[in-house]
């Protein structure tokens, strides 16, 4: 094509004018790539052609192409080889999206629940100064003396027996669950009476450790299959600055005690696979704090080498920059997670064996196994949200229904007594959801990748909108930095991709 037709091939590309919802571009420290957002394919490209897709994204279209620097046949090569692409591999034509993939859905009774979680108690043992049920915490409950009954829990395990397929999972929430042992001991025993044989049962927790007996770690071990999530953020300097009991001590040996009797009880082998731990990261956020706690880790001689220990911040460094802007390794995942930089810079020098901490490879994961089309996807899934009551089904002390235990206050979906609300849960959750969110994940270049769920930016009232815009830019920011470490450990370590994320496997 001549010059005239590029560009008339160009501007009738995308009718709508808004190429910024097509895809993005991202740079490695050795390739320069373009990510399409209607088939989520990946492709390398050549520094001009990187130019002219970087710019043609960030102005929405062909006006600015002066200020790649390019000379006029450098600028025409490049955009005739992306027409190619398009042609060859249906790139840049991601559809308007005018409904969520869930909207097609029926919700009724008999939908079947995966995972139930039972709030045991609002009490608990420590008073962690980063608790999102502290009293600064507006979005959640506080503290309170409220337990969940028997009649409660057993009303709660029927129903979801009586709503769940082959294949269910109980788990146990609190405060500190632990507290409620007795009655967690009695919701697993007859789940498992009156289960049968018909169904697998798969029991889970999270717990702060401190509370744990050789009683209730043996009895764990006995169970066919237990998840146990600990808490336990470090060394002990670092772990008791802030998981602290209501007197102000320090809760780190008590944890340590804990964690020991799990894993004697369970066996090394097994504890590995069925104990995590989960480290919240403070301040400050520097590489040789992290490495200082993954040495910690290292040196537990009694700590199972496949143990999964995930990492999260009292809250994320804060950002530098324009990050829609910053397209690099260093320019975006260096500065604003000091975390995956580290241990991105461990894989990349094939030095993982020695990363024990931040082990979770969710992020890897989800760019790895994440669904590629040869066109454009014509569905727009809801996000990273469950489908209320299926997926999750949390349920509080009082009984009532929830989507999940991580969403603070919202509005119910049903309880005990009555079952799923399925009106509440149309009109909350799947109605009110699209029409607020609709308009922006239709025009966004992550649509497809987006892991925002409910429990980010609900109230009381229902979806926070200001919240979700808030939360979509950073999301933005994190798929771009996924791509980013994902492409790196490609070019330098793929084994690590083959042996830690293949859902295959």
């Amino acid at each position: 094509m001549n010059k005239s037709e590029l560009l008339d091939y160009y501007q009738h590309l995308v009718p709508d004018g808004n190429w910024q919802r097509l895809g993005t571009t991202f740079q490695t420290e050795n390739a320069n790539y373009f990510y399409d957002a209607g088939t989520t394919n990946v492709f390398e490209c050549e520094r001009a052609e990187f130019l002219v897709l970087e710019n043609i994204l960030a102005h929405s279209g062909l006006l600015s192409l002066a200020e790649t620097g390019l000379s006029e046949a450098e600028l025409l090569d490049a955009l005739e080889n992306i027409r190619e692409l398009i042609e060859k591999y249906k790139i840049c034509q991601a559809p308007v999206y005018e409904k969520f993939q869930t909207q097609d859905m029926k919700f009724n009774q008999d939908g079947l629940v995966q995972q139930v979680i039972l709030e045991l108690t609002e009490q608990c043992n420590l008073r962690c100064k980063y608790c999102i049920y502290g009293e600064e915490n507006e979005r959640f409950r506080n503290f309170s003396g409220r337990n969940m009954s028997w009649e409660v829990a057993r009303k709660g395990l029927d129903y979801v027996l009586a709503h769940s397929g082959d294949e269910i999972s109980v788990t146990f929430y609190g405060g500190e669950p632990l507290l409620q042992f007795p009655l967690m001991k009695q919701c697993m025993d007859y789940t498992v009476e009156k289960a049968g044989k018909e169904k697998k049962i798969e029991f889970g927790f999270t717990t702060n450790l401190t509370l744990v007996t050789r009683e209730m770690a043996e009895y764990f071990a006995s169970l066919d299959f237990c998840a146990i999530t600990g808490s336990l953020d470090g060394p002990e300097e670092v772990h008791d600055a802030y998981r602290v009991t209501k007197n102000k001590m320090g809760s780190f040996k008590k944890a340590m005690e804990g964690l020991k009797l799990l894993v004697d009880c369970m066996g090394v082998e097994r504890a590995g696979k069925v104990i995590s731990i989960n480290a919240v990261v403070t301040p400050p956020y520097t590489v040789e704090r992290v490495e200082y706690i993954n040495q910690f880790f290292r040196s537990i001689p009694w700590l199972p080498k496949n143990m999964t220990i995930r990492s999260n911040y009292v809250e994320r460094p804060k950002r530098k920059g324009d990050v829609e802007q910053q397209t690099n390794m260093k320019g975006t995942i260096q500065q604003d997670d000091p975390i995956e930089y580290w241990k991105l810079e461990k894989i990349c020098r094939k030095e993982d064996d020695n990363i024990k901490f931040a082990t979770d490879n969710t992020n890897l994961s989800k760019i790895h196994n994440r669904m590629i089309s040869e066109v454009p996807i014509p569905f727009l899934r809801q996000n990273g949200c469950c489908n209320p009551g299926n997926r999750r089904l949390y349920i509080t002390t009082e009984g009532k229904f929830h989507v999940c235990e991580r969403i603070g206050e919202s509005p119910a979906i049903g309880d005990v007594d009555h079952g799923l609300d399925v009106e509440s849960i149309k009109k909350y959750y799947i109605d009110e959801y699209a029409q607020a969110s609709l308009p922006d994940c239709s025009n966004c270049w992550a649509a497809q990748l987006c892991s925002l769920c409910f429990a980010s930016f609900y109230n009381e009232n229902g979806i926070d909108m200001k919240e979700k815009k808030r939360l979509c830019a950073i999301q933005k920011q994190l798929m771009k930095y996924n791509l980013i470490a994902y492409h790196q450990i490609m070019e330098t370590n793929p084994e690590y991709i083959n042996k830690h994320c293949n859902m295959n496997k």
